[in-house]
């Protein structure tokens, strides 16, 4: 088990912002070349732009607290 520190969070969150971002994309491509529903995508891509949202903020807030 890694031992926590503030720049291992910092990874992980990038990395979970990197993953919600890449969700987004596939989902957005899948939807406009008709391989998935309407009502689907909107779901799913809400989820994953909310999932990116919050992982966003917790990585500036971070940061910002790291620079205090």
């Amino acid at each position: 088990l890694e031992k926590w520190s503030p720049q291992s969070a910092l990874g992980q969150l990038q990395a979970n912002l990197n993953a919600s971002e890449a969700e987004s994309e596939a989902q957005m491509e899948q939807f406009l070349s008709q391989d998935l529903p309407l009502d689907a995508f909107l779901e799913s891509f809400c989820l994953s732009r909310t999932r990116s949202h919050i992982c966003r903020t917790q990585l500036e807030k971070l940061q910002e607290l790291l620079q205090k």
